[in-house]
Parts: structure tokens; sequence; C-alpha cells
């Protein structure tokens, strides 16, 4: 094949999967999924390996490569036919993420046999389970996260199997969401279908699977030659993943470990000695342990390669079952991928940063940070214009993103894996009855460093819910992400609920759902982030910039950074500052 026909179908099939996302954003009823974007889609060849996808969401992806083929092989490639649609969410039947990310495979036929698949993942708000929003980490099973899908047709004949459609959406809390959010999915992958069907016709089926095999082998290529540029060697790394809070439940923090062995263009990830799987939703299946292990590499790599499958054919993965990191049925698992999936990834980076600084960043906020807010709607009129009484609200935040080498971590950002957007405060307050007091920067809340770690944001909401559950599901509420090479640590998560009848109730990061009622004020505060370097090699005016911007305190400026603030705390009195940098820097030799 020519190399112009090959680019053209490689770049069309991208395409392909930015459009099925689009369609889907269009036509979905939840918020998080058409303004947020917590949705995904892609493309895989006839064989299952993912060959194109969006700019979507990094975990949802990942986990594609195990949960594609997994629906397929369960119902067999033999038994689709045109039309038919595989619904699945199960994290060991099926390989997906956690039970609210719901994924829809369409098989693509062309002159009667298959010549790729389609598929959409979206968040669903809500999934069934112990907790409305189907996301609390206090689960004593998978059980009570939510309904467990197995791969099964929920199409047939492009048209729904009503009694199986029927018992999904009964069994969530936002029926009427649940069934545009279905239908939108189904459009996305039916959009998939007709491009691609258009394009085996045009350039013929042997030609399209001839430039999937190429554009794998492309990205192959392109990655290899990227890891050969990282020193060869083993390095060494562990962490920690927080415990769920709640009474009587474990409070020791949870080990995490990898060795990472870099031969020529192979890299192989090695978790042996991660502690064991734990009671409660931090658990991490195989799926999302890949994805983080994936991510890691393309993010240290080359992000202009096209992303695909190929990519990862030169990483191994080892990770003993029965672990934190490779769990095993009934452990749950609700925000191993939102919470423990970055920390495993903050680790990789940390322990790369011996082999690639250059190439690293300090650690983040490491969550998806979602505020889950769930009851029946007081106002009548909007219930019956959005026909629903009962109201599922979910709302990503951002929080710090680590200094980088060349320059300063990024605010108030969803970072690693998470890549939704955070809800507009006009959207809330038109849709639900909650009211956005403030949403702010949080001064001080990026470590300091040489390049300084990004702040994170506060968000204040008063209740108009006569009574609602508030769920929180953060991470870092115990201890603060590091800086790296001398940079210092961010904040740490903090929520409360303010009731009106004075009382304050601190909202653990990883705990049960509280029930709040009107009038009662919740602010919650995402981590922050670590610098990177030494904060005494910051330039004077940088730190003035962030004082005047309010990013930091003059009281941050002068303890972390030695910068002395003239009488007007508009300028630098740098005699002052030279004696105060000299002084700090012997106290730290």
């Amino acid at each position: 094949m020519d190399k112009a026909t090959s680019a053209i179908i490689r770049s069309g099939l991208y395409a392909i999967a930015r459009e099925m996302k689009s369609a889907m954003m269009k036509t979905a009823g939840s918020p998080i999924i058409h303004s947020g974007g917590d949705a995904s889609a892609a493309i895989f060849d006839a064989s299952m390996q993912l060959v194109a996808q969006g700019n979507d969401i990094p975990t949802m992806m990942g986990s594609a490569v195990i949960s594609t083929k997994a629906s397929v092989e369960a119902i067999g490639a033999e038994n689709l036919r045109p039309g038919d649609v595989i619904i699945s969410n199960d994290v060991y039947l099926g390989g997906g993420n956690h039970q609210p990310d719901v994924q829809l495979t369409r098989p693509v036929f062309v002159d009667g046999r298959i010549v790729a698949y389609t598929m959409t993942r979206g968040h669903w708000v809500d999934i069934g389970g112990t907790a409305p929003g189907s996301f609390t980490p206090v689960t004593w099973d998978l059980h009570a996260e939510g309904l467990r899908l197995p791969p099964v047709l929920l199409y047939r004949d492009d048209k729904p199997v009503k009694d199986l459609f029927r018992l999904i959406v009964t069994n969530t809390r936002d029926e009427g969401n649940r069934v545009l959010d279905i239908n939108a999915q189904y459009a996305g992958t039916y959009v998939g279908d007709q491009r691609i069907a258009e394009m085996a016709k045009k350039f013929g089926a042997d030609t399209l699977a001839e430039a999937m095999r190429e554009a794998l082998d492309y990205s192959e290529t392109l990655m290899r030659a990227q890891i050969e540029r990282i020193p060869d060697g083993v390095y060494e790394g562990e962490d920690f993943v927080e415990p769920v809070q709640a009474p009587g439940w474990p409070t020791d923090l949870i080990p995490i470990r990898v060795k990472i062995t870099v031969s020529g263009d192979r890299m192989t990830f090695d978790y042996t000695g991660t502690g064991a799987q734990v009671r409660g939703g931090i658990n991490c299946p195989f799926s999302v342990t890949c994805n983080s292990t994936w991510f890691t590499v393309k993010a240290i790599t080359d992000p202009s390669v096209p992303i695909n499958q190929g990519c990862y054919r030169p990483i191994e993965i080892i990770c003993p079952e029965g672990t934190l990191l490779n769990c095993t049925y009934p452990a749950s698992v609700v925000s191993g991928v939102t919470e423990t999936s970055p920390r495993v990834i903050d680790m990789l980076l940390t322990t790369l940063a011996q082999a690639v600084p250059d190439r690293v960043v300090a650690q983040s906020n490491d969550s998806a940070f979602s505020v889950i807010m769930s009851g029946a709607d007081p106002d009548m009129a909007r219930a019956r214009a959005l026909g629903r009484k009962h109201i599922q609200h979910i709302d990503p935040h951002g929080g710090g993103y680590g200094g980088r080498p060349m320059r300063d971590g990024v605010s108030a950002i969803r970072v690693l894996v998470g890549n939704a957007g955070t809800t507009s405060v006009e959207q809330i307050e038109h849709l639900t009855p909650l009211k956005v007091d403030s949403w702010s920067l949080v001064p001080d809340s990026g470590g300091a460093g040489r390049w300084r770690g990004g702040l994170t944001c506060e968000r204040v909401y008063t209740v108009g819910f006569d009574e609602a559950t508030l769920t929180v599901m953060a991470e870092r509420g115990l201890v603060a992400p590091k800086g790296l090479f001398g940079g210092e640590a961010g904040h740490c998560f903090t929520a409360r609920v303010e009731t009106t009848g004075g009382d304050t109730v601190q909202v653990p990061s990883k705990g049960a759902y509280v029930v709040v009622n009107k009038g009662d004020r919740v602010t919650v505060r995402p981590a922050g982030s670590g610098g990177y370097g030494n904060p005494l090699a910051r330039e004077p005016e940088r730190v003035l910039s962030d004082v005047l911007d309010g990013y930091i305190t003059a009281e941050a400026a002068l303890a972390s950074y030695g910068v002395v603030l003239d009488s007007t705390g508009k300028s630098v009195d740098e005699a002052a500052t030279r004696a105060r940098r000299d002084e700090m820097a012997k106290a730290a030799a």
C-alpha cells in the first residue's frame, strides 16, 4: 500500500472516533457526558486490537483494550450479525474498569464479514448499588457497587432487546437519563459503523485491514524508538494508597511497589510486593493497572505518537493476583480507577525520575474528585420540565498538577487518567437545587519549588434539597502530594459541611455518604500538588508575580522562597532577599 493511502485511512479512523464521541455528547441526557465529556469512543480492528481513539478519557481507553476483546469473545464473533450491540461493565467478566463506566461494542460488517468494531463508553451517574450516584468506597464487595453487566446483547438488528433494556434502566435511580445515555452511546457506535463501512467501500475491505495493521506497526516502531532513549537499567520505587475511612475499618496505608526494567526498546513493570487487596472500593482490576502503566509510558515518551494498541506492544506488565493492583472477585473497585490509578502513575513518575528527570512531574492531586448529591427536586416546575423528580448530580473537580521541569504546575485541573470537565455554575443552578456561592483558587496550595506546583480550587455550595445524600470521593486526604528534587509538598484534600444548626462536619476523602439538608453549606477542596526543584532557585520576580496574582501569600514568599517584599508589598527588597536566601541555604546544608 502506498504511504499516502495508509496515512489517509489512519487519520480518517481517528476522525471517525472523534465524530463518534461528538454524536454521544450531543444526544446524551446526563450533564457529565453531554457537557463534561466523561465518555470515550474508539475503533478496533477485526482482531479486537485498538487502532484509533478520540481525545477522550485515558482510563476508559486503556481498559477498553481488554474489555472489547472480552466482550466479543463472550458472545463469539461467529454469533454476531449486523446491527448487534454488546453491553458490558463487569470488571471480572468483561474487563471493565468500574461499574459506572458502561461500554457498548458493535461489529462493523462489510460484504458479510466483520472488518472492525466500534466502541463507546460513558460514565453513568447511577448504576444502582448501596449509595445514590453509585460512587462510595464503603462497600463490602462488588455487588454493593451497582448492577453488574457481563457482556450481553442489548441490541439485535439495531433494535433494543426490550426486556434487558427495561431491566437495566429500572435498576438505576435516574431512569429517564439512563435511556437517553444508552441511546447516545448506541448512536456513537452507529455513526462509527456507517463511516467505517463507507471507508471500506471506498478503499476496499482488504486495504482497510492492511492500513489498520500498518497503523499498529507504525505506532509500535515509534514507541520502541522512544523507549530506546531511556537509559537502560532497573529502577525501583514504592508508595502507598490511603485506605477507606469508615468506623472500625483498617487504617493502615496500603503499600504499592514497582520494579521497572528498561532494556533496549522494551520496558517491564513488575508490581510484585504490592499489598493484598482490601475491603472497600479502592482495589484495581488488572485492566486498570495496565492502563496506568501504558499511560505513564506514553506520557514520558512522545505525545505525538498516534495512540493505539501498537504503543503497548513493547511493554510487559507483571502483577500478582489477589493484590491491590490485580484484585480478584469479589473485591470492590469503584475508586480504583479514579483514585488508586493516579497514585500508581505518581509512583511510576517518581520512580522514573531516576532515569528521565526532565520528563516527569511532581506529585499531583491524584483524584477524579467527584462530588455527588442526590435527592428529590423540591422545584415541581423544574421536575416536570425535565421529566424527572429525583436528581443524581455528579460534579467533577480540578485540583493541582505537579510542578514540571521547565514550568509551573497546572492549577485547578483534573489530571492523569481523568479528562472530564467540571460542571459550570450556570448549569448546576439551572438543573439542580444547588447554589454555588464561590469557586476560587486556593493560595499556597501548590508546593513551593523552582517551578511551583499547581493550585487547587475550592467550591462552596448552598444546599436547596430538602434532604440529600452527599458523597465525596477523593485522594490525598491523609498525606500531602510530595515535591521533586527539593520541591515542597502541596496541600491535602479537605471537605466540610456547615449545618444550619451551627455544626461543622468534616467529610473524609474516602468515606460513606452523609445526609445534608436545606440551607447547609458544603465546601470541597481537592489536594494541591508538589513543587519541582529548590524554591530558593526561583527568580524573585516570579515569586513577586505569584504574590500579586494571589497564587501565594507574602508569608509563603518569605518562608518558602526566601523572598522579602518591601513595605508596599509590590516590589522585592533585593538586599534583604539575598541575605534571607543565604541564611536559608546555610540552614539546609
